[in-house]
Order: C-alpha cells, then structure tokens, then sequence
C-alpha cells in the first residue's frame, strides 16, 4: 500500500518532489519483493487495481468546489438551483481532456455505456 501511494504521489505530485516518491515507491516494492519473491507481480496488480478505485473525498470535494467558484463570485452568493443542475450537468458529462480518463464523461464512467453526443448538444 506504500507502494502505491508514493506511485499516486509521482503522478500527483510536484516535480521536484518525484524523485523522492519514486525511491520511497521502489524501497518498498523491493522490501515487499523480498517477502513474497515469485507472488509479488499478481499482487501488486490486484492492490494497485483496488487502490487506483478508491475516490477520495477532500480532491473531490475540492474539484467542485474549483468548478463551482466562478458560478459564485460572478453571482454574488445567489445561485439558484437551475444553475446548480446546469453546473451538475455540465461536470457529469464533459470528457476529461487529460489524465488517465481522457476522452470519458463521469456519466459514462456510472453507467458503462457511450455517450452519444458531447455535453454542449446534449
């Protein structure tokens, strides 16, 4: 689990903190590696695969909170909730443009399937 959270932290993190994150990431592989010899590449899969699932909640929150800062300061503090919905919409079905969900909606990541059209049509 170590592992995984100084590999989150070099593809989160600041460049000149990478390196640090990828000796600490290799430390403990190598330390894991050492106590599991031949199981460890099945079960580094499996706990990393677990791991990446996981959503945590301050980034979430923050990332709404970053999209729904301009709606506010442009509003001052009355935001009704028709404007709520529209910003509900608008994050739930834009494609990420980087990272390692490019090209998906969060739409499309809850229900498994394609969208159709791109969220301006929609």
């Amino acid at each position: 689990m170590l592992a995984w959270h100084h590999e989150h932290c070099v593809s989160q993190g600041q460049a000149k903190h990478k390196q640090y994150h990828r000796t600490e990431r290799d430390a403990w592989l190598a330390g894991a590696e050492g106590l599991l010899e031949a199981e460890l590449a099945g079960r580094k899969t499996w706990v990393f695969a677990h791991l990446d699932t996981l959503v945590r909640a301050s980034s979430l929150v923050e990332m709404v909170n970053s999209l729904i800062r301009p709606s506010l300061n442009s509003c001052k503090g009355q935001i009704t909730q028709e404007a709520l919905n529209l910003i509900m919409f608008d994050h739930n079905h834009r494609r990420d443009k980087s990272g390692k969900r490019q090209g998906t909606a969060p739409i499309a990541l809850l229900t498994g399937e394609a969208m159709q059209a791109e969220w301006g049509e929609l």
